[in-house]
């Protein structure tokens, strides 16, 4: 008699799970662990798929901080150098890729759990009242045969997704069926032991009336093959030697793939070639530090991205003046970026229509929201610090016409870019 009484309680707590029609409505406990797995597949794949923009914004914005190694000693008035400078850089096939991967976290403790969510009464355990009571003891019991079914080879995860900069849609993780799931928690030692004394049909009826989704789609990308920049700079000098750099991008829409963008930077050269007792060349160090902002709405499902990167550049910069009008240079500069991109996500269309969030797909195309269907109205965000350490050689070439300069030069790194600027100076040095 306890154990009916058990059951239709459960039965009563997981109703919404039971089809009672072709499609059926949402179920909170569902939709909550589909959530939850939806969250343990993204941030497993985050830094990969973030991680080739963040190597090209470091390259793309540590780009174009000089036309020349040179700078004056002494100048009678300050100058004033302002420049639009451009980057371009061809994005390779390796950065639009990666393999992905299913990390969902350390083992945990489902005798621990059987004690924080429920309690034994009258020799029968019981799940404790509240609906926070079944969705935990539920997430940690789905979450731990999930990893059994993962151990066991009964995901599905492809060899290969896009990168931010790839592009590939429907690609997806298939996840196990009920089959797999009431097979791995049958091996489970805890539900042996339970067995024993005739108290699993708590665990059977989860298990059978709870209807997950067959797969989850990664990410599609934003399908570039380059980027282009343009950035404008004011170069301010001389004290001593030394040059103050300034540059602003104030947010602007950047192009649909990138989205919105916006940039700052400050920086210092020095003149080491000043203290030679001739110049024989030139011979300068930079130091800059920079920001910015990107955000974007990506794919069908909307999902926004925010990133906020701080970038730092140190920079040994030689040169040689032919002709009075032109100046060859090259540089060595090591650069670090670290970025903090937040994530904000739904869960992807067809799992929405699975789980009955959102109506099912006419023949011709995709379902909207409805009033009893409004789709996934919570969506997640996923927080992802990512570096990056780059080693750039420099190699150009500028030319003036009084205090019109012109500049052309090759980044050679991680990700190469050409760059070229064209400035005007007023009250040109000599």
């Amino acid at each position: 008699m306890k154990t009916t009484i058990r059951l239709l309680v459960l039965l009563v707590l997981l109703a919404p799970f039971i089809k009672a029609q072709d499609q059926p409505y949402p179920a909170p406990l569902a939709v909550d662990l589909t959530r939850s797995i939806m969250k343990s597949v993204f941030e497993s794949n985050a830094v990969p798929f973030v991680q080739p923009m963040v190597t090209t914004i470091n390259a793309t914005s540590n780009a174009r901080f000089f036309t020349m190694a040179y700078v004056p000693k002494k100048v009678d008035k300050a100058y004033f150098r302002i420049s639009v400078n451009t980057m371009a850089g061809l994005i390779s096939e390796d950065q639009r890729w990666y393999n992905p991967s299913l990390d969902l976290g350390a083992r945990e403790n489902l005798t621990g759990a059987l004690a924080a969510y429920g309690k034994v009464e009258n020799g029968a355990y019981k799940i404790g009242p509240l609906y926070s009571d079944t969705l935990g003891l539920a997430s940690v019991f789905m979450r731990e045969l999930l990893r059994d079914a993962q151990t066991a080879g009964y995901f599905g995860i492809p060899s290969r997704a896009a990168s931010l900069f790839g592009y590939m849609p429907d690609n997806r993780v298939v996840l196990p069926t009920k089959e797999n799931l009431v097979t791995v928690l049958k091996q489970r030692p805890e539900y042996q032991a339970l067995a024993l004394t005739g108290q699993t049909a708590f665990l059977d009826t989860l298990i059978n009336q709870l209807t997950l989704p067959t797969s989850l789609t990664l990410p599609p990308g934003a399908n570039m093959s380059s980027i282009m920049a343009a950035v404008p700079q004011l170069e301010i000098g001389s004290l001593y030697g030394t040059e103050l750099l300034l540059r602003l991008i104030p947010a602007v829409r950047f192009n649909d793939n990138v989205g919105d963008f916006s940039f700052w930077g400050v920086g210092l050269k020095h003149s080491i070639s000043q203290y030679f007792p001739e110049r024989w060349f030139d011979l300068a160090v930079q130091g800059v530090y920079q920001g910015t902002t990107l955000t974007n709405t990506i794919g069908l499902t909307e999902s926004k991205l925010k990133a906020n990167a701080t970038i730092r550049s140190v920079s040994v910069q030689a040169g040689k003046r032919l002709w009075d009008a032109v100046d060859i240079y090259g540089a060595y500069a090591f650069e670090h970026i670290d970025v903090t991109s937040s994530y904000t996500y739904a869960l992807p269309h067809e799992t929405q229509v699975q789980l009955g969030l959102l109506p099912l797909d006419p023949p011709d195309g995709k379902s909207t929201p409805t009033a009893d269907r409004p789709g996934d109205t919570k969506p997640q965000t996923s927080s992802v610090l990512t570096e990056n350490v780059n080693h750039k050689f420099i190699v150009g070439a500028s030319v003036n016409y009084g205090p019109l300069r012109a500049a052309l030069d090759l980044n050679i790194s991680s990700f190469n870019i050409l760059t070229f600027a064209l400035a005007y100076t007023f009250n040109q040095p000599d």
